[in-house]
């Protein structure tokens, strides 16, 4: 899933699912993405947690906020 998120997504509530068999994910704050993945802030009992995932580890990144811009697509993941 090489590639950049829309830029009016940073600092917005996503869901990312996990490339994994078994599949899980977690809500977070997307914080920055680049080529190599992205990275996500999570505040878990009081405590703020930054984590990079790679793109190989992502299925899928979905917005969970309505975009500033209509055009952008909801969703962003691999075919």
């Amino acid at each position: 899933m090489p590639g950049y998120l829309p830029r009016v997504w940073k600092g917005k509530r996503v869901s990312v699912l996990f490339e994994r068999e078994s599949g899980g994910g977690f809500d977070a704050t997307l914080v920055n993405d680049n080529d190599g993945g992205v990275q996500v802030e999570m505040v878990e009992e009081g405590v703020v947690r930054r984590m990079f995932m790679p793109w190989s580890a992502v299925r899928y990144v979905e917005l969970m906020e309505e975009p500033a811009d209509e055009r952008q697509a909801p969703t962003i993941g691999q075919e």
